[in-house]
């Protein structure tokens, strides 16, 4: 068994089994079940689950794919400053918020994909996030996993496309939930429409809605095609329309869970729609927990580094201060032995200390605290794969030692980080960065300095 596609309409709940793979996998089992709730109840979840097992005895139910009708979601249209998919679906949240009859929290969306010369113009299917995560949990606790959670329109576009291409140009309209008609051209949807069932049977307004579609991509007349069985009326309505007759063996109320079913064989024609289901954000909540894990461990070890180089710093810096009293002894001892000459041992004296701050100065005891050093170095750690291995504080001079895992920019983002957080007037440079041995970290050493101080190591 390779893939379940399962659509929920007001009254029933309906599943198709595929086994093999594209260009025509075979239906091996279609069934349904009443629902006892508007859109089913957990009592149908493992109704449905039962009558799967019967269908297919002895075999291990495959993950599914859910397809949810026009009466639970809400399509909308929107132009956004980019044309690209991906960061589209970045930015699209923000146009729906405050724009839909739900709470913004509870909304769930994605985007239908574009045409490849793409507008700025697409079309969000949003549905509430409270039913989504219920229903996932619900067909999970039967026994089936949910892994993905799909829209009406992206079952037509998949029902109207085969293995080798996308949907052809054209107008679709299909009737196996609520009415639906979607304009596509170079594989995206251009324009989008749904209207209730009962309208199949009074479909005045379709055929208006059908025109304005066709007028508004200008140039040729564009094909209309009707996907499965349509209501009489809405069929005679549309006489010139080709039929897309469903795959053998599959009920036109089964169309839409069989789009669904072949979400998994056709990954690029929905262009990887999907709203979030309880089960991806469980992934997605164990790939944080791995990364932060990771993170910790890192972050641990940079402390630890940092803690065994303070108090190195401090015992360092304790020897150069017994040197500088030694040395402060012995400049005195030099200079007025016996004070004989009060005003050439003044003068004397005046010019040792002059030296000595000079000297001061070289051992690195007018440089900041080790400990604020290393704090600022801390705060100034960006956000990812990076680790800190080893610390140096010699005077005013920092040098950080490390890897940034394969992502040579973070070694670029830490070190404009410690440059911001020393501020102007000391400078931070990258001594040296590239991959290890075997190729696998990017290996790195940053100095910051006061600007001015260029004293060898």
């Amino acid at each position: 068994m390779d893939t379940i596609g399962i659509s929920i309409s007001r009254d029933r709940i309906y599943a198709i089994a595929l086994e093999g793979s594209a260009p025509a996998p075979r239906i091996a089992a279609a069934v349904s079940v009443p629902c006892t709730e508007p859109f089913g109840a957990p009592e149908d979840a493992s109704a449905l689950s039962e009558a799967l097992r019967s269908a297919l005895p002895g075999v291990t139910l495959p993950g599914a794919v859910l397809t949810l009708p026009p009466p639970l979601t809400f399509l909308r249209s929107m132009t956004l400053p980019v044309t690209d998919l991906p960061r589209a679906r970045a930015i699209h949240l923000a146009e729906l918020e405050g724009n839909l009859p739900i709470e913004d929290e509870e909304i769930l969306s994605d985007l239908l994909p574009n045409p490849r010369e793409g507008s700025g113009v697409f079309f969000a299917v949003a549905a509430r996030r409270s039913f989504v995560e219920s229903a996932s949990e619900r067909f999970g606790a039967a026994g089936i996993r949910v892994d993905r959670v799909v829209t009406d329109p992206v079952a037509l576009l998949l029902l109207a496309s085969d293995s080798t291409r996308g949907p052809r140009d054209g107008l679709y309209l299909s009737t196996f939930n609520d009415v639906l008609l979607l304009r596509v051209s170079g594989g995206g949807v251009t324009a989008a429409r749904q209207f209730p069932q009962a309208m199949s049977e009074h479909p005045e307004e379709i055929p208006g809605a059908v025109r304005e579609a066709a007028g508004e991509a200008g140039g040729a007349p564009l094909e209309l095609f009707i996907v499965g069985e349509a209501p009489a009326r809405l069929a005679n309505a549309f006489p010139d329309a080709e039929r897309i007759p469903p795959p053998g063996g599959v009920s036109s109320a089964h169309l839409a869970a069989y789009g669904a079913a072949l979400a998994p064989l056709r990954p690029d024609v929905g262009a990887g729609f999907s709203l979030r289901t309880s089960a991806e954000a469980a992934l997605e909540k164990e790939r944080d927990r791995r990364w932060k894990l990771a993170s910790g461990i890192a972050v641990g070890i940079a402390v630890f580094l940092a803690l065994g180089a303070f108090w190195f710093a401090r015992w360092a810096e304790g020897d150069k201060a017994a040197r500088a009293r030694t040395l402060v002894k012995k400049e005195f001892a030099a200079v007025a032995p016996e004070i004989r000459n009060v005003v050439q041992a003044g003068v004397q004296i005046r010019a040792k200390l002059d030296s000595l701050r000079r000297r001061q100065k070289e051992l690195g005891l007018d440089a900041p605290a080790a400990a604020g050093m290393l704090q600022l170095a801390s705060r100034a750690l960006p956000k990812g794969e990076i680790a800190v291995r080893e610390i140096s504080i010699e005077g005013g001079r920092l040098r950080i030692a490390g890897d940034a895992g394969s992502d040579a920019r973070l070694v670029e983002t830490y070190r404009a980080g410690l440059a911001g957080a020393f501020g102007p007037d000391y400078s931070a440079a990258v001594e040296e960065s590239g991959g290890s041995v075997k190729g696998t970290s990017v290996k790195f050493t940053i100095l910051v300095e006061k600007k001015g101080d260029r004293r060898a190591s």
